[in-house]
């Protein structure tokens, strides 16, 4: 059975994070791992537990979510770096998909995003799906994928994850590429997506090119104009680096998304693509 491994505390974000997870893997008929990493404990100024009182409790509180989960569920704490828990969660569990609870305060969406999920996508190209705690506990039912110009593949297993989610329910994905212009409008996002082998070739799609001066503002409409429940972003593995991350599309996504997000890390230099279907084409929605 697959597992979808959540990162977890005892923050709200991170409550909706594992109820999103939970909602997630019951189609799919995966298990779920709630983790802990216990290097990264940080306690509320109003805090009544001392440090070692909250390690010390943590074990029982967090197998106490686990047992109220609606799918079968685990509760492991990790102590060590974060790099060394890393190694071992990807050894133990191969984990499907990472799920992790966002929050827009600044502090720790940076913590996140440097110590968290841009080292997980640069080293062990599992996707992951990021949680705003304000988010609305609903079905992937309408997708909306983000994609620029350029080539690119998306590997296995993370390709094969995002098939799983269209197939389970049935989506039609809105596929989004920005442009400053309208001279600049043009299928070149859409043919390298149909060459990347993302989608399967008698998929359906809407295809929409916004004109905004900020691509953000773009893919955050569509994603309003539509009522989507998920957001897929395909993240280049050249963008992963430090401030160059911090000032990307994707991040400045996180920082108003309303709804979760799944980043898909992917090859810069593209291979090729075989077909996953007969027909060479996309059907586009009318």
């Amino acid at each position: 059975m697959d597992t979808i491994v959540v990162l977890t505390d005892l923050s709200p974000a991170a409550e909706q994070a594992r109820r999103y997870a939970a909602q997630v893997a019951a189609p799919l008929g995966t298990r779920v791992a709630l983790l802990h990493l216990s290097q990264e404990l940080t306690l509320p100024g109003n805090a009544t537990q001392t440090s070692a009182e909250v390690r010390r409790t943590l074990p029982d509180k967090l197998q106490a979510l686990a047992d109220n989960m609606l799918v079968p569920t685990t509760a492991e704490v990790l102590d060590g770096n974060f790099e060394d828990d890393m190694d071992t969660i990807i050894a133990r569990y191969n984990p499907m998909l990472l799920v992790l609870g966002l929050t827009q305060a600044n502090s720790y969406f940076e913590a996140l995003l440097s110590n968290r999920a841009l080292s997980l996508l640069r080293h062990c190209g599992c996707p992951i799906v990021l949680v705003p705690a304000s988010a609305a506990l609903t079905p992937p039912y309408r997708m909306v994928l983000a994609v620029d110009d350029e080539a690119f593949v998306v590997p296995q297993p993370a390709a094969g994850v995002l098939d799983e989610l269209i197939t389970t329910w049935a989506v039609s994905p809105t596929v989004v590429n920005t442009v400053s212009s309208a001279a600049k409008a043009s299928i070149a996002a859409l043919q390298q997506l149909q060459a990347s082998g993302l989608l399967r070739g008698e998929q359906q799609l809407d295809y929409q090119q916004p004109v905004v001066s900020a691509p953000e503002e773009g893919i955050l409409r569509v994603v309003a104009e539509q009522r989507a429940n998920l957001l897929v972003m395909v993240t280049r593995r050249r963008s992963l680096l430090g401030q160059l991350f911090h000032r990307s599309v994707t991040a400045r996504v996180l920082r108003s998304t309303t709804v979760p997000v799944l980043l898909l890390p992917c090859d810069d230099t593209p291979v090729a693509a075989k077909p996953k279907a007969a027909d060479t084409y996309f059907v586009p929605l009318v």
